[in-house]
């Protein structure tokens, strides 16, 4: 049984690995902020805690009943499959889709929420992190990209 001490430090590791990542959408103006990162992540480790609780306080009092709490986690990857989806849905003016990267995130933060949820900090720590320098990674070669081609160094002449 997770007691209430550890459900206060499993949401709040949740909520700031979610910031983490949020933080990066949120200043380079994505279409979800840090505010629904942060809420995924807290969301998500706040229903596998809860869900863990009840499904052993429920089969300590009922010996004959089972439960599997690892079907929590096929919910929240469909139910964040909506909110990536929504974040998806809008295109710039080339008619490319944009918030693929938001999108995907998002569901990290879910992933986030979960681990921590269960109590796997280290784990969830280090998907923030790798998250965020993926994020990061792409702005970085993009902008080597657009330099290289703005330098006349483009060899798409031949």
């Amino acid at each position: 049984m997770v007691e209430f001490p550890e459900f206060i430090l499993r949401t709040l590791v949740a909520a700031i690995c979610g910031l983490v990542v949020g933080l990066d959408r949120e200043i380079k103006n994505k279409p979800l902020g840090a505010r629904a990162y942060i809420l995924v992540a807290l969301g998500s480790a706040a229903l596998m805690v809860v869900t863990l609780n009840f499904s052993l306080s429920s089969m300590a009092s009922d010996k004959d009943l089972t439960m599997d709490p690892t079907r929590l986690i096929q919910g929240i990857v469909g139910g964040i499959g909506f909110l990536g989806a929504g974040a998806i849905m809008t295109r710039d003016q080339t008619g490319r889709l944009r918030g693929v990267g938001s999108g995907a995130a998002i569901w990290g933060a879910g992933a986030i929420g979960v681990a921590c949820g269960l109590g796997y900090f280290k784990e969830a720590a280090f998907v923030a992190a790798t998250i965020f320098a993926i994020l990061n990674l792409h702005d970085w070669f993009l902008h080597i990209a657009d330099r290289h081609t703005t330098n006349g160094t483009d060899d798409d002449t031949d």
